[in-house]
This record gives structure tokens, sequence and C-alpha cells, in this order.
């Protein structure tokens, strides 16, 4: 697998390590379409946007979500920020 081709934030995504451990099959589609598809797949991952607009991403939201990354960012204004770890971009999930 190309390594380039694989999103920065896979370390602290859920989905990434298998949250959705009940489906096998989903994960390795989300994986091949969004985590390992490089600035295509991240250019359509919610959750990487989500987490680029807001610097962290709930765990509840999926990447394939329907709702726009600004509409989820704006209902995610109401939460605390997350305190800044030294090397990272977030401190929940991503």
């Amino acid at each position: 697998m190309n390594t380039e081709k694989i999103c920065e934030k896979t370390s602290r995504c859920p989905i990434y390590s298998g949250v959705l451990q009940s489906n096998e099959m989903l994960t390795r589609t989300y994986k091949s379409l969004f985590c390992e598809n490089g600035a295509e797949g991240r250019a359509k991952c919610r959750r990487y946007q989500v987490a680029e607009i807001m610097g962290f991403c709930p765990p509840n939201i999926l990447p394939n979500s329907t709702r726009s990354a600004q509409d989820i960012a704006a209902g995610l204004k109401h939460l605390p920020q997350p305190a800044a770890q030294p090397g990272m971009s977030c401190s929940r999930s991503y």
C-alpha cells in the first residue's frame, strides 16, 4: 500500500481503528474510499473536513455523512474546544 495515500489522521480515527467491529466489510469500504485514497478520499471524508474546520471530529460522525462539514461544525460550536496536545491537531477522536 502506498503510504502517501493514507490519511495523516488515521492514528486517531475511530473508523480507521475499527470502531465498527461488528461490520468489517463496512470498515474496509470506508478505509478504501476515504482513509487510503489520498487527497481524493480526504476531499470526500466528512470526518476529515470537520476536523479541518473545528480542530477535532467527534467519534459519531461518519465519513460519508450526508450533512455538509459546515453544517456539522455549526452544530459543534457549542461544545468546548479540546485541550491542545503537542504535535496533535486535536485531542478528541480527530
